[in-house]
């Protein structure tokens, strides 16, 4: 998976950018998706699950297919279903999804990018005042 659903000046990309980096992306959606998914464990391993299938029943092997990362009061979901990339964002109280919405993947991945920077920044935030109290 090339590229970057945001440039190095942390700006949008531009559609036609978004839907190149899409098309690339689906052309391996396996491949991609399964790289996308562990590098979101790597980053937020207490946020994201895996969905994987296994080719048999004494197989040893399994494929991932689909990805969740919880993002309180948001669940981003992206999967491969019947061949296809498919994408929801979920509305979840106590652990429970009350509604979905179906994406383009696109646009999940632009909601997902803006929500994990806002969270970052939260938490930049958060360490900062725990230093200075510490400090103090």
């Amino acid at each position: 998976m090339n590229g970057d659903m945001m440039d190095s000046a942390s700006r949008p990309m531009a559609f036609d950018d978004q839907a190149a980096w899409l098309r690339r992306f689906q052309s391996d959606a396996q491949g991609n998706l399964k790289a996308l998914a562990l590098r979101l464990r790597e980053a937020m391993p207490e946020r994201v699950t895996l969905k994987e299938t296994s080719s048999g029943f004494f197989s040893r092997t399994t494929a991932i297919t689909g990805v969740v990362v919880d993002m309180d009061p948001h669940r981003y979901v992206l999967e491969i279903a019947h061949g296809r990339l498919q994408a929801s964002v979920q509305m979840v109280v106590r652990g429970i999804a009350i509604s979905t919405k179906p994406l383009d993947p696109a646009e999940w991945f632009v909601k997902l990018s803006e929500e994990t920077k806002t969270a970052s920044e939260h938490a930049k935030k958060l360490a900062q005042s725990l230093s200075a109290f510490m400090a103090s």
